[in-house]
């Protein structure tokens, strides 16, 4: 062949090939827009109560953190407002995970519906082990989501500030910088995340923000120079631990105590095995704090209550 005939057909390759690759970024940048455009319209509708919502615990808890603060028993109040009752927000963590909004945001991972909820408040919620096992709640039966325990149940009170956290994490300016820097088949896996949160989760997550009515906050204290301690060693010993309760409607402190989460177990056939020991443990000093809340306000029922 001539060399005309290889340079004119290696321009033709050259073009060729800028060509396809214009046309793959504008797909790309196609698929993008798109799933922006998405998550702004779900941001327009649920962004701003949201952001109130999270930016209102976040300051409270952080308050909490920083002095426990003389014990506030609001009993005008708590009177005609029996929040024990009612749909509400919960949130559990360590002291030390008490930095910056996002240390809380890291922290919520980990926080769990735990004995303490149970002993205080008087939802009538199932076993959250009960159901079978699930990765996703499109695992489950209708009417039922997959839970922080990873088993399908409906849904309970108080509601777990983790699964907010997880769920309107589309919402975030994290969320949006993954969507501007990611390649094509980070946009898939980015899109099929966005449109299994809007078919599972977040019809969960819009009835958090529409029906609380307060926010319980429960803030374990490490000891004081005692060696670091993952959050169930500590919980399954004995420690004092912050509770504070707002009311969402107007903002109002209607709690706040320090009391000491510890419990003697009693009864029962002697276990051997250490982890359910100390699971065990973690769960009577949750109901013994709760128990003592309880106490506090006056509920005289509470007194005559043993946490086993």
């Amino acid at each position: 062949m001539p060399p005309k005939f290889w340079a004119y057909a290696g321009i033709v390759l050259a073009v060729t090939l800028i060509l396809n690759w214009k046309w793959s970024q504008g797909q790309i940048e196609s698929s993008r827009q798109k799933l922006m455009a998405k998550q702004r319209a779900v941001l327009v509708e649920l962004g701003p109560r949201w952001t109130e919502l999270r930016d209102r615990v976040e300051r409270w808890t952080s308050e909490l953190a920083r002095e426990a603060g003389p014990d506030v028993i609001d009993r005008e109040a708590l009177k005609g407002w029996d929040f024990r009752q009612m749909p509400g927000v919960y949130l559990r963590l360590r002291t030390d995970q008490v930095g910056t909004a996002e240390d809380i945001r890291k922290g919520a991972v980990g926080s769990l519906r735990d004995a303490f909820t149970a002993c205080l408040l008087r939802a009538n919620n199932q076993n959250p082990l009960a159901g079978k096992e699930c990765q996703r709640t499109r695992d489950c039966a209708q009417g039922e989501y997959c839970n922080e325990n990873d088993h399908c149940s409906r849904p309970v009170q108080p509601f777990n500030l983790r699964i907010a956290y997880r769920t309107l994490r589309v919402l975030s300016d994290e969320f949006v910088r993954d969507v501007q820097g990611s390649n094509e088949l980070g946009l898939r896996a980015l899109d099929g995340t966005f449109e299994d949160i809007m078919r599972d989760d977040m019809p969960l997550a819009t009835e958090l923000l529409t029906r609380a009515q307060y926010y319980l906050v429960v803030l374990d204290e490490p000891a004081e120079g005692a060696k670091v301690q993952s959050t169930e060693d500590l919980l399954a010993t004995p420690h004092h631990a912050r509770i504070g309760v707002w009311r969402l409607s107007d903002g109002k402190l209607v709690l706040r105590l320090r009391r000491e989460a510890s419990a003697d177990l009693r009864g029962g056939m002697p276990v051997v095995d250490a982890d359910v020991m100390a699971a065990q443990q973690r769960q009577a000093n949750s109901c013994a704090l709760a128990l003592s809340v309880r106490q506090a306000m006056g509920d005289a029922s509470a007194a005559a209550v043993a946490p086993e």
